[in-house]
């Protein structure tokens, strides 16, 4: 799970820096929307940023029980199991 975070975290953090090379040099030629909806999608990498790491910590943290923990709603007694 953390892998996946992780993953998500360094996209958000590579969209964000390509945004900001962008702000910081403009294509001069680029229409004033395609302006604004750069700064929409630096918005949404932003915020996918911040909740990425914040659940990076609650996991890193133990927030949740993962299927293989023990205790977890998913553990099944061996005998119970399935095998194909």
């Amino acid at each position: 799970m953390l892998v996946g975070v992780d993953t998500t975290l360094a996209g958000a953090q590579a969209k964000l820096v390509e945004q900001a090379k962008w702000r910081e040099h403009p294509n001069r030629d680029a229409p004033e929307h395609v302006r604004d909806q750069a700064e929409l999608w630096a918005g949404h990498a932003r915020t996918e940023l911040e909740w990425a790491k914040s659940l990076s910590k609650r996991l890193s943290e133990g927030a949740y029980t993962m299927a293989d923990d023990p205790g977890s709603w998913r553990t099944v007694p061996d005998h119970l199991k399935m095998r194909f």
